[in-house]
């Protein structure tokens, strides 16, 4: 409807080849038409959305647990966590890091925080 509007305003006029109409916005039957149109489409998302909706009651009354798994998840880091660790142990940055393992800085940093690492320190040299 709004893109009709806006195209009523410009005066720019739809036609239909296959269906035989058109919609111009200034006649009688582009004004049914468009609120047929309008309609049928709130109609199929209404439809929509009460089917997903059953679906959804349907998986959950047959044991089926929705939604995304409980607890940490699995990333593509946690191959590599000893490796991890022992580059910022050896004081490797961070961006070195997030590159040798294709990820982002940002996805490094998270992935740190959630295994509880984010406070680890390169070894000085006195420990090494």
């Amino acid at each position: 409807m709004e893109l009709l509007s806006i195209l009523k305003d410009r005066s720019i006029a739809v036609y239909s080849v296959k269906e035989n109409f058109k919609l111009n916005g200034s006649d009688l039957q582009s004004k049914i038409m468009s609120t047929l149109l309008a309609l049928f489409a709130e109609i199929e998302r209404d439809l929509i959305s009460a089917r997903t909706k059953e679906g959804l009651a349907a998986r959950k009354a047959a044991g089926v647990q929705l939604g995304r798994p409980p607890g940490i998840g699995k990333s593509k880091l946690d191959p590599h966590r000893e490796e991890i660790i022992s580059l910022i142990r050896n004081g490797a940055r961070k961006n070195f890091i997030s590159e040798r393992y294709n990820c982002s800085a940002v996805n490094l940093s998270l992935w740190l925080s959630k295994h509880g690492l984010q406070d680890l320190k390169p070894m000085s040299r006195e420990n090494q």
